[in-house]
């Protein structure tokens, strides 16, 4: 079973989305509470059924994590898996990351330095500005805020099942 759960914090804010094993956890611990739970879907142990949730509410207070971690990960998410040359789609394996300011010019790796690249445009552009290999970006990279990179991250079901809590 592969289901996914919304984590908010005590004041309802989206968190993250975690596992229903870690949902359970912190139910079972006594350190998150039920607030949505699928109607057709259990969990069963010896002695009991438990409805398996839906979304979940932390009951301490939560610091929140208000920043993404720069990872490749996060900017293919970002850019919605398309080279940002091109404009085309591509799978994770295909795509690269490029240095809009070619780190042999001093450019460094960061969010607003970054972008997917199909393998093609990057060899293409090599280590020239987007201006010099008369290549335009298709957006100026930036740094993603956290609520909006979880959203990329969920699945279409998920996002049907959390539209109430992510809008």
């Amino acid at each position: 079973m592969d289901m996914n759960v919304l984590l908010l914090d005590s004041s309802f804010y989206p968190i993250r989305i975690i596992d229903w094993k870690r949902a359970m956890t912190l139910f079972f611990g006594g350190r998150a509470q039920i607030i949505e739970h699928h109607e057709d879907k259990y969990i069963k142990s010896p002695s009991q059924d438990y409805p398996l949730p839906k979304v979940i509410r932390l009951i301490t207070k939560f610091t929140h994590i208000s920043y993404v971690k720069f990872s490749r990960d996060h900017v293919f998410y970002r850019d919605n898996f398309k080279c940002q040359y091109c404009a085309l789609s591509f799978k994770k394996s295909e795509l690269t990351l490029d240095h809009v300011m070619p780190r042999s010019r001093g450019g460094d790796t960061s969010w607003v330095n970054i972008v997917s690249a199909c393998k093609a445009c990057n060899n293409k552009k090599a280590d020239k500005t987007p201006k010099e290999a008369r290549m335009p970006l298709m957006n100026r990279p930036k740094e993603p805020n956290a609520l909006g990179m979880m959203i990329k991250k969920v699945s279409h079901s998920d996002i049907l099942d959390f539209k109430n809590w992510l809008t």
